[in-house]
């Protein structure tokens, strides 16, 4: 007993430092995909309208409610907080199922969860992955447990509601329900007939097949043909590997401690022979191996890392399996998986602090700017439409009075700039006749944010 609660003692701390990070994370201004969520949550006004009216990829349904109730007014923690809260909440349940294969896989499933840098990124922003991977794992929890025994008692309704909220937050849930589907169908052939196995797979499958289907058809409904997207790329090896590259790099802090951490757990005895698997193993693997598949069917904008973020998740647990497995095994074998444990955590919050100090090139720094030469208020224009939400958002959670102008001409007195990638930016823009300097700017460290430059109108004796 008192191991048991020391050992959640110890879950409980890591959960408060996943929590540290997500929130210190999350205290700039909303970035593009954000802002057009607040934006989109204000203007529709109901929650209805949120599932009828909002036809558009970027409307991540349960995070634009919650934006919807906290206001656009709200500062941005506080419109992140549902994904703070959920990113935090899946720390725990990683504990909950590494403890299945003991208490060292529970420890460092929490730690790899609460400081990798891609779920710090989407754990802190306002947008519904977060609250996905909570669902993901909560069902996966769920379905494991029930497939110790299939005799017992199956628990439809939290399944069900799994599935349905995992969707409402974002649809790459059907990534991870599609391999869950594979996963259980494997794991309940074993010693089973065909014919068995498919009736035994349809009971768990069902609660989780049919809600996915119900929102999937919510959404083509309301769209009544018309669902918008923001960007649509085909598909390219070249995107691909960028995209799945990308997700790599932020998985526990760059190519380099992936590169030790295969070095260290391929040196000194190798225990994992020695131990019973549990089943959700394999579901790991079948994650780790989402983005091959969405490769071989050429799905449109693979090159968004976020896009194969389920098989991160794989990624992480499978991590977590190695290193636990060695630290359980005495001699070199234990101090081998020690050092990769200190070595993942330490380049993932080195990477965690960079995130954290760049805020997503944090746009409330242009507003800074304004009210640091214009305290009364400014006007300021976009060179992009795009833009328009990410300052208005900014604007009215700082509560700054900024009037956008989205007429050519006069020139307002500011001019915000954005790009993407490395594209460039003009040295001294022209807008309506009048000629711009710029006075502020941000580039974005991590898998959000663009990069943007503040320019301010030169005054006529200064030409």
């Amino acid at each position: 007993m008192a191991g048991g609660r020391r050992l959640w003692l110890a879950v409980a701390a890591i959960a408060v430092l996943g929590l540290a990070l997500r929130v210190a994370a999350g205290t700039g201004a909303l970035w593009l995909d954000e802002a057009w969520s607040a934006v989109q949550a204000h203007d529709v006004g109901t929650p209805l309208g949120v599932f009828l009216n909002i036809n558009h990829d970027n409307n991540h349904h349960l995070n634009t409610l919650w934006l919807q109730m906290v206001g656009l007014d709200a500062p941005p923690v506080l419109q992140r907080g549902l994904s703070v809260l959920t990113g935090t909440a899946a720390i725990v349940v990683a504990a909950l199922i590494g403890r299945r294969d003991g208490v060292a896989m529970a420890l460092v499933a929490a730690l790899l969860f609460a400081v990798s840098p891609l779920l710090v990124i989407y754990g802190s922003e306002a947008r519904g992955y977060a609250p996905m991977i909570l669902a993901l794992m909560v069902a996966a929890l769920l379905a494991a447990r029930w497939m110790d025994d299939p005799g017992q008692r199956l628990p439809v309704v939290p399944l069900a509601l799994a599935s349905l909220l995992g969707m409402a937050s974002q649809l790459t849930m059907a990534f991870g329900l599609a391999a869950m589907a594979l996963w259980v169908v494997l794991t309940l052939k074993h010693g089973r007939s065909w014919r068995e196995t498919l009736m035994l797979s349809a009971r768990v499958l069902l609660p989780l097949a049919l809600p996915a289907i119900a929102m999937l058809g919510l959404i083509l409904w309301a769209a009544q043909g018309e669902l918008q997207f923001g960007n649509v790329e085909a598909f390219s090896w070249a995107s691909w590997w960028n995209g799945v590259s990308l997700l790599a790099n932020y998985w526990i802090g760059g190519i380099l401690p992936i590169a030790l951490l295969v070095l260290l757990l391929g040196l000194g005895e190798a225990p994992l022979a020695r131990k019973a698997e549990r089943n959700e193993l394999a579901y790991w693997v079948i994650l780790l191996l989402v983005p091959l598949a969405i490769a071989l069917a050429q799905l449109p904008n693979s090159g968004a890392p976020r896009y194969h973020i389920v098989a991160s998740i794989g990624g992480l647990m499978l991590m977590a399996v190695l290193i636990a497995r060695r630290i359980e095994w005495p001699g070199l074998a234990r101090m081998f998986g020690c050092i990769a444990i200190v070595v993942v955590a330490w380049f993932a919050l080195d990477k965690d602090w960079r995130l954290i100090v760049d805020q997503r090139a944090d746009p409330g720094r242009a507003i800074a700017a304004m009210r640091d030469r214009a305290p009364a208020g400014a006007d300021v224009t976009a060179e992009r439409d795009r833009a328009v939400a990410v300052l208005r958002a900014a604007s009215v959670s700082s509560g700054y009075r900024l009037t956008i102008v989205e007429t050519p001409c006069p020139a307002p007195r500011f001019l915000f700039v954005d790009r993407d990638g490395f594209d460039r930016f003009p040295d001294a823009p022209e807008h309506c006749g009048t000629i711009y300097q710029p006075i502020a700017e941000a580039h974005p460290e991590g898998l959000s944010g663009t990069h943007w430059k503040l320019y301010e109108r030169v005054a006529e004796e200064h030409r």
